[in-house]
């Protein structure tokens, strides 16, 4: 049997805490056995051949010679010494919604926005009534309306009733669509103190001359809010039922005698004046889809 003699103190088969003292003049030709448990105090000359899963906790004083994949979370404060070959490009995407002024359909013979929007206005297409107009004129494209209702022709512009505009705005940000709730606002001139004049307002999905399907929403007056000649603003809001194709009705009258209950049309003949203006406003919604959960 071979023995191993040494001659003062032997090594310890595991590696040492620390360091010996004093120190040895070279280094060890092999490493230790398991590796030690706190760092060097000065970093080594070469790097390693991977890099570290963290970050180190200070920065480097030098740039990597690549760059990481990712970009780090807090920006540099110094600008790159080389510019970038492209100038940056900002894309400026169109915002959702917008109003959207209504046009004349020449198929329908109302106004009409014919894209989705976050709200459809006739403007002053729909000024006055019947052949009472602006500029003691009729109205445009008279009677503005989808089934062939008529208005009444009696009285004066500015003074008697009249429907101005009708205006339909979705009440979530973004365009009209299906299950959306909206706000359907008729602008009018009430008779003296309106006390006597409504607005009946309606809605339909079923777009087509002669075939339109009113389905009532609600009746608003005029009552205590007006002067002579000068404009009201009465609104309804109702939820946007399946279609991508809706249309809204305002029939704005006078209410007295036989005329009590609300209508979609109402005829002024003979004694049975109701000075009755209605218009009807076009609009597209666009298709309710599912909402991808991410």
């Amino acid at each position: 049997k071979r023995h191993i003699f040494c001659y003062g103190e032997c090594a310890s088969t595991s590696p040492s805490l620390s360091p010996s003292s004093p120190l040895t003049e070279l280094p060890s030709t092999l490493p230790s056995v398991s590796p030690s448990t706190e760092p060097t105090p000065l970093p080594s000359v070469s790097p390693s051949s991977q890099p570290s899963p963290s970050p180190s906790v200070i920065p480097s004083n030098e740039p990597s010679h690549r760059p990481s994949l990712n970009p780090s979370q807090i920006p540099s404060l110094d600008p790159s010494v080389e510019p970038t070959p492209s100038p940056t490009q900002i894309i400026e995407l169109p915002l959702p919604g917008g109003q959207q002024d209504a046009e004349i359909d020449d198929e329908l013979n109302v106004p009409s926005c014919s894209t989705a929007s976050s709200s459809c206005s006739t403007g002053g297409l729909v000024a006055g009534r019947g052949k009472l107009g602006p500029e003691e004129g009729p109205e445009q494209n008279a009677p503005n309306s989808l089934d062939g209702c008529t208005d009444s022709d009696a009285g004066n512009y500015n003074i008697s009733e009249s429907i101005e505009a009708i205006t339909v705005s979705s009440k979530t940000p973004g365009n009209m669509r299906e299950g959306d709730s909206v706000t359907v606002t008729a602008t009018v001139i009430c008779w003296y103190t309106g006390a006597n004049d409504t607005a009946d307002f309606y809605y339909t999905t079923i777009v087509g001359q002669n075939l339109v399907q009113w389905v009532f929403i609600d009746s608003v007056d005029c009552s205590g809010v007006g002067s002579v000649g000068k404009k009201q603003q009465l609104s309804v809001t109702y939820s946007l039922p399946k279609g991508r194709r809706h249309a809204v009705r305002v029939n704005f009258s006078y209410r007295v005698g036989d005329r009590v209950e609300s209508s979609s049309c109402v005829e002024s003949t003979g004694e049975n004046e109701f000075y009755s203006d209605v218009d009807d406003l076009v609009f597209a919604v666009e298709e309710k889809t599912e909402e991808l959960l991410i």
